[in-house]
């Protein structure tokens, strides 16, 4: 709450206050320039990181759901395989049981 108390005719008069001190102000003006200009560029890359990491996030979510279908159909299809094979070996034995 306290940056939104700022006045701007301050901050103007904090400039012309470091212009007084002459090679020195203008240094510390340039540096004030330099680290905003930095910390512009931190935050644009920040966000992009962001989003590259959402992106990378979607995507990893999809393999996951892709493979969780693939485990299911090997799955159902193992239970089928597992079942046919009981109706089989039931079947040869139920043979074997009438043959004797």
């Amino acid at each position: 709450m306290f940056f939104l108390d700022v006045d701007v005719s301050s901050a103007v008069n904090s400039f012309e206050n470091l212009a007084q001190y002459g090679a020195l102000g203008i240094v510390a003006s340039f540096m004030g320039v330099a680290l905003w200009m930095l910390l512009k560029r931190m935050l644009k890359a920040e966000d992009e990181l962001k989003k590259q990491v959402d992106g990378l996030q979607k995507e990893m979510n999809n393999y996951i759901l892709n493979d969780q279908n693939k485990l299911k159909e090997v799955i159902e299809n193992n239970s089928k395989v597992m079942t046919s094979l009981r109706d089989i070996v039931l079947e040869l034995k139920y043979r074997d049981d009438h043959q004797k």
